[in-house]
């Protein structure tokens, strides 16, 4: 059977009949014969650092539970009982948090840190990125606390010189010259773009006079999609908005074509 052990503490101590405390420090195989007897008993709610942690204290949360203070940016938490010791990787944490944050979060727990609270290693977190009420799942990954769950998804913004099409992607108004397809990706590339897709293009061809977008009727125009032929690629735009053909990626002659963003 599995015995539950307090996280962060590494030994388990259990009562034993004579109500003495012992520590095991290995494997424990329970063989009695019949399924129900093979049970550790008599063991009630833990409320030290040094005793057995039952299944219901486990339940409960009760030794990584708390509620942060401190400064919206700057939390503070206390577990009972509180951490003595270094926070080992893998800790994790249940934590109610009353304020919403304006900008990067630390966290210091019974005194130990501050450290960083991340979407991602390296990735500090945001402007209400922790809504307020949450109650934070945090993960230790030895320098930071990792933040689980609470972020809301994050758009950005459109780069200069593009146009929000959809709530999913901007695009370049204006077509640019003509470039064989691999200089063409290669240009969208270095400005943190792409070539548009099919689908892209005739979203944003059909409400072209709305949204301020020139030229995208009269030439072949680059796609990123590719077609029914070897180093085939998809082009689109020469005189309508639904019509596509297939050109070949290293062949003549060269395209026009815009480089489209993703929020």
């Amino acid at each position: 059977m599995n015995l539950f052990i307090r996280p962060l503490f590494a030994l388990l101590v259990v009562a034993s009949p004579a109500a003495a405390q012992i520590q095991v420090d290995r494997p424990v195989s329970l063989t009695a014969l019949e399924d129900s007897a093979r049970r550790v008993t008599g063991l009630s709610d833990a409320t030290g650092a040094d005793e057995a942690l039952n299944a219901r204290s486990a339940a409960l949360g009760r030794f990584r539970t708390s509620t942060v203070g401190g400064t919206p940016d700057a939390w503070t938490a206390g577990l009972v009982p509180a951490l003595t010791d270094t926070l080992p990787a893998g800790s994790e944490l249940l934590l109610r948090i009353p304020q919403s944050n304006t900008g990067a979060v630390s966290l210091t727990i019974d005194g130990l840190g501050p450290f960083p609270v991340e979407e991602a290693p390296g990735d500090p977190l945001d402007s209400a990125d922790v809504p307020a009420g949450l109650v934070a799942r945090l993960l230790f990954d030895g320098t930071a606390f990792q933040l689980v769950n609470g972020r809301p998804a994050r758009t950005r913004s459109c780069p200069s010189g593009f146009v929000a099409v959809t709530e999913q992607f901007c695009m370049e108004p204006d077509e640019r010259d003509t470039l064989d397809f691999r200089d063409a990706a290669l240009v969208c590339g270095a400005l943190g773009a792409r070539l548009c897709s099919w689908g892209e293009f005739y979203a944003a061809c059909v409400r072209a006079t709305q949204l301020g977008l020139h030229d995208m009727i009269g030439n072949w125009e680059w796609t990123n999609n590719s077609a029914n032929a070897d180093m085939g690629v998809r082009v689109v735009g020469f005189s309508s908005c639904t019509i596509a053909a297939t050109a070949g990626a290293l062949d003549p002659p060269a395209r026009n074509f815009r480089c489209c963003f993703r929020h």
